[in-house]
């Protein structure tokens, strides 16, 4: 039997992940920026304004969707609406990532901690994000060494090439998500499970909750150490100076599963695919939410209209940005050559 061809196209950032492979099992997938019917997209652009098709926010990054521009949200809030949006947190597209995390557990022996060489490790690029995690890293730092590999306060003298050898290498690992937002859980703490550290989390609250709570991400809260706030710090460095400083207890931490339900991706994927179902097994007229009256259709088109003008300022900025550059480099250049020639007045 043959499949039913659909037009989609991801733009601006939108999460692919095992969405293309959910789909092209059920549909003849054609990706293309050509009249697509189905418009995946997240926050890195503007593209997705541009086409009336049915529009799919899927994001990794810690906002939220407005529906009054999108017809189906993907994404880490806590919350339902309607048949219109899905929680499918980031980390779950890191197939491989969950599958070491899920087993991780099952290996543990007295030769994983004689292989651990380091206290604890720190790999961190966006030097922006919430200053609770430069804190606690200064904080911990005054009880151990942590080395850290990524961009931001590297002080091994090189990146790291392989951030999960890199991790495993550590007894603890510092995962800090770039800001803290119920639901918002990324890779990085389920990275640092996967890789038989013990993770220091902070980020969603709520991620130690059972699945079948009103909000909660299903991470056993036996298998990290969570941090909520700046208050929680000396009482998080009395955990790790524990299990520091006692093989039996810190090992015990590791042999915990990293999850409640050991088929927390099941779980989730299966929600996935029923949810992606559901939005392509529909007539295509019937498939949009977002609604065509008159205001939201007024809020379209001032949206447009202003995503117009920021792309052409953008590409004004763009254009006089280099010799604007140039200049001020060649007037402090010249301001310097000047000094050099200044005569000093004599005492």
């Amino acid at each position: 039997m043959q499949k039913p061809i659909k037009k989609v196209y991801f733009c601006d950032g939108a999460v692919e992940g095992k969405i293309v492979k959910i789909l092209e099992k059920h549909y003849d997938l054609v990706l293309t920026d050509k009249d697509p019917d189905y418009i995946f997209y997240s926050v890195m652009g503007e593209k997705h304004i541009e086409y009336d098709g049915v529009r799919i926010f899927s994001t990794g990054e810690n906002v939220r969707a407005d529906f009054n521009f999108c017809d189906y949200a993907i994404g880490f809030d806590y919350m339902q609406f309607e048949d219109r949006y899905l929680r499918y947190p980031l980390y779950l597209h890191y197939t491989e990532d969950m599958q070491k995390a899920k087993n991780k557990h099952l290996t543990i022996n007295t030769q994983t901690l004689q292989n651990k060489q380091r206290f604890c490790t720190f790999v961190v690029s966006n030097g922006k994000a919430d200053e609770l995690r430069t804190r606690f890293f200064d904080f911990l730092s005054q009880y151990k060494h942590i080395d850290s590999g990524g961009k931001y306060k590297n002080n091994i003298g090189k990146l790291i090439e392989n951030k999960s050898i890199f991790l495993a290498s550590g007894k603890f690992n510092i995962a800090f998500e770039n800001s803290s937002t119920n639901g918002y859980t990324t890779e990085k703490l389920i990275q640092a499970l996967a890789s038989q550290t013990v993770p220091i989390y902070w980020g969603d609250e709520q991620v130690s909750k059972p699945l079948d709570s009103s909000g909660g991400g299903g991470v056993n809260p036996k298998a990290f150490i969570h941090i909520k706030s700046v208050d929680e710090f000396d009482t998080a460095l009395k955990q790790i100076h524990h299990l520091d400083t006692h093989d039996e207890a810190y090992l015990a931490v590791l042999q915990e599963p990293s999850f409640l339900d050991s088929n927390q991706e099941e779980i989730f994927d299966k929600k996935l695919e029923d949810f992606l179902l559901h939005i392509f097994n529909q007539p295509i007229e019937k498939a949009y939410r977002r609604g065509f009256g008159q205001w939201r259709c007024n809020l379209e088109r001032r949206y447009k209209k202003f995503q117009k003008a920021r792309k052409l300022a953008n590409l004004f900025a763009n254009t006089f940005k280099p010799p604007i550059q140039k200049f001020k480099k060649w007037c402090i250049k010249t301001s310097l050559s000047l000094q050099d020639f200044t005569p000093r007045q004599k005492k």
